[in-house]
């Protein structure tokens, strides 16, 4: 297909210089002067880059107003306005500057304020419907619109699927025969063993149990879901939901009638749910153990609970996760499968990109729409609309025509980890994948192939990987190399496999799909040790836009002649100084650093000393009972800080107990302070910063009266705010709001 497309390129391009060449030879004169004015003039592609940059300064300034922005955010809003910088360079070198640099600036300012504007208002209607049946038990009437997942709590297997709710009958003596109306999505686990009815997507269903609110606190170093909450409508979980498939009774007891456009989407999730389940069996039939679950997750996407915990770890620490989930490599492969299998049955070309799309949109339905897959499946169905047309294919601006489209339609979309990693991958493929491959000659084809790819779709998101992951893979660049290409040809088996066994099983390819799947287990293992592993945590955010803007040079230098070699090494050896740059700057700092780990289960401080000398872990338990904090969420958090996990030490305190002091060192202190003590024996030094902890509203104004200046955390071990007043500029409640980093 690839070799198709490149001839079809150079007839096209070789028509064009025809026409060219004769309309040069009619009017010479109006020829070049028409050259002249396309030269000098901003591209379509241009235009697209300045329309996306504005409208995700836009999306950030209007989500700003309401919720943090936090590093990551601050990354992707220094790539928009960098955008339009470019955008303003190239109106500056044209003839007509000032006209061109006008439209610019107004179609800018436009932009951003009709992009603020938007996700202001999705923000105010998100927020303005009140989730009345949080914490209210009852049956719950809705529709199942996102396949069941099986994942493991605390050692028992749950059912985790996603209702879309339509009524709600509360348990409560006051409302026996009231059936509500409501609406929302709800995250549902229910248990295996008690669940008696298959769980299907699209269908009518019961689910009984008590919904309980999402826990939404922003923290540095972590993916944040709000956004991704906000744009499904998600308000809540339901834990140990009971389940049963809803019949016409229910329908008319909740009083519920489908419209068209409802039903229409409701068997459009049966088909789906239906195919996908279908397929699933079919390769749980042919395959067994790990590289069942494998496959599954390779064909379907999903299936990470049931791979493993060890497995999980070593496809993130290769780099090689993102191909669990369906992205634009699934896309690619599918579309040149159908392709080469139409030709070869001598179908012709156009019918064979027709075929493509078809295929593309229904694996986007069965797998689900996520960022990568619609990105993927609107860029294919762009480049085959274009071949089909006649017309050559920009891919760089059929991306920003994506994510302008993906963005518009849903404003939260930018602040979701996989629209990040996805589209910042692609778009770097595009820019470096090619002038890249030409640089390095060298190289045999089957190391450089997968080592551009590798390196390209890293380059412009290696900030964003920092903050998510905290790590830099050097086993990364032999996992592209050596595991990578299996994956690929194993997704490839996995698909024909499939087709040919609805018609005639052969085990043999199965068995050629289970060897290639226990290789790439065992050397993904291998090289997923953590001794491969850089642990860098956040990047900076000034050594970030430092890195950008040589990131800038550096692509300057390698798109043009070949004397730039030199400025190529530099600007490159300066890009990694930067990481190592971050690194100081991160351990060295001359103040105490406190940082707030938001978790269900307690209130945990990470109390990291001047220069990262040593670092204490926090942990409130407020009832005198040793909590046990969820371990994942703390080793990120402490990675995302630069330190190591082993040379934390921990210790408990509690948050509504007797005056006592937790952390102290020559010139600060954290404090628990309750009011036990009278304001004459409270021990207090001019010279030593203290923090408090109390758990005490009638504590604050005296803590304000001793020590106006100072941090106070106030942490309330059931719940109760009482009279607390959140508007200080020095008090923070722990447990319900994003807490800044405190500097003591």
């Amino acid at each position: 297909m690839t070799a198709y497309l490149r001839r079809l390129k150079t007839k096209l391009q070789s028509k064009s210089i025809s026409r060219h060449e004769n309309f040069q030879y009619v009017d010479p004169c109006l020829n070049s002067l028409d050259l002249v004015n396309k030269k000098q003039s901003i591209t379509h592609s241009q235009w697209a880059h300045i329309i996306l940059g504005s409208i995700i300064m836009g999306t950030i300034l209007g989500y700003g107003q309401y919720y943090p922005v936090l590093n990551q955010m601050r990354y992707i809003f220094a790539m928009g306005l960098a955008i339009i910088v470019v955008g303003i360079f190239k109106a500056f070198q044209l003839s007509d500057r000032w006209h061109s640099l006008s439209k610019l600036m107004v179609l800018v300012f436009v932009l951003v304020g009709l992009s603020y504007c938007q996700t202001d208002l999705r923000i105010i209607h998100f927020n303005s419907y009140t989730s009345y049946y949080l914490q209210q038990e009852g049956e719950y009437l809705c529709t199942v619109v996102a396949a069941p997942e099986t994942v493991n709590l605390n050692g028992q297997e749950y059912y985790k699927y996603i209702i879309e709710i339509h009524g709600l009958h509360p348990y409560k003596n006051t409302a026996k025969n009231d059936y509500i109306k409501a609406q929302g999505r709800l995250q549902v686990y229910s248990k295996i063993s008690t669940t008696n009815y298959p769980i299907r997507l699209g269908e009518y269903a019961i689910v009984e149990g008590t919904p309980k609110p999402l826990f939404l606190i922003e923290e540095e170093g972590r993916i944040n879901l709000r956004g991704r909450y906000m744009s499904s409508n998600t308000r809540g979980r339901i834990y140990d939901g009971i389940y049963r498939v809803a019949n016409n009774k229910d329908l008319q007891a909740f009083h519920y009638k489908e419209t068209y456009f409802e039903k229409l989407y409701r068997k459009g999730l049966l088909i789906a749910g239906v195919l996908r389940e279908s397929i699933d069996k079919n390769i749980g039939h042919n395959l067994e153990g790990p590289q069942k679950v494998l496959a599954q997750a390779l064909a379907l996407g999903g299936h990470y609970s049931e791979l493993g915990e060890d497995q999980m770890k070593a496809f993130s620490y290769t780099g090689l996760i993102h191909i669990l989930s369906i992205s634009g490599s699934h896309i690619a492969l599918l579309l040149a499968l159908v392709y080469g299998l139409g030709r070869f049955i001598k179908l012709k070309k156009r019918t064979c990109l027709i075929l493509g799309i078809i295929v593309a949109c229904i694996y986007c339905g069965i797998v689900g729409g996520d960022a990568p897959v619609l990105r993927a499946t609107m860029m294919s169905i762009l480049m085959c609309i274009a071949y089909i047309k006649g017309r050559l294919y920009q891919a760089k601006q059929a991306l920003c025509i994506c994510a302008i489209l993906c963005v518009i339609y849903d404003p939260f979309s930018l602040f979701d980890v996989s629209f990040q990693l996805s589209f910042g991958a692609t778009y770097g493929l595009l820019i470096w994948g090619t002038v890249l491959y030409e640089r390095i000659q060298w190289l045999p084809r089957w190391i450089k192939t997968p080592l551009v790819l590798c390196v390209s779709a890293q380059l412009l998101i290696m900030p964003l990987q920092l903050y998510y992951f905290h790590y830099i893979s050097i086993a990364s660049l032999l996992a592209a190399c050596i595991v990578a290409p299996l994956l690929d040809i194993s997704i490839v088996l996995i698909f024909v496999s499939t087709l040919v066994s609805y018609v005639l099983p052969i085990s043999l390819m199965w068995s050629l799909v289970d060897v290639l799947l226990r290789i790439s287990l065992y050397l993904n293992h291998v090289l997923g040790r953590s001794g491969s592993l850089l642990w860098l945590g956040i990047m900076h955010p000034y050594c970030a836009y430092i890195y950008y803007v040589l990131l800038g040079l550096f692509t300057y230098f390698l798109t043009h002649r070949k004397r730039y070699t030199v400025h190529i090494v530099i600007s490159l050896s300066l890009m990694i100084l930067t990481f190592g740059a971050s690194y100081y700057v991160t351990h060295h700092h001359q103040y105490t650093l406190v940082h707030y780990i938001p978790m269900k289960q307690c209130n945990v401080l990470l109390c990291i000393e001047p220069n990262h000398e040593g670092a204490h872990l926090l942990i409130d338990a407020p009832d005198h009972i040793k909590t046990a904090p969820n371990e994942r969420l703390i080793n990120q958090a402490i990675r995302a800080y630069g330190v190591h996990p082993k040379s934390v030490k921990v210790a408990y305190f509690h948050s509504n107990g007797s005056a006592k002091v937790v952390y102290k060192n020559s010139m600060n202190q954290i404090v628990v302070y309750n009011g036990q003590s009278r304001e004459k024996k409270l021990k207090l030094n001019d010279k030593t910063n203290s923090l408090y902890i109390t758990s005490r509203s009638s504590v604050m104004t005296e803590i304000g009266r001793i020590s106006p200046t100072s941090t106070v955390l106030f942490g309330s071990p059931h719940g109760a705010l009482r009279d607390v007043d959140p508007s200080s500029e020095h008090m923070y409640i722990m447990g319900y709001s994003y807490i800044e980093d405190i500097y003591l």
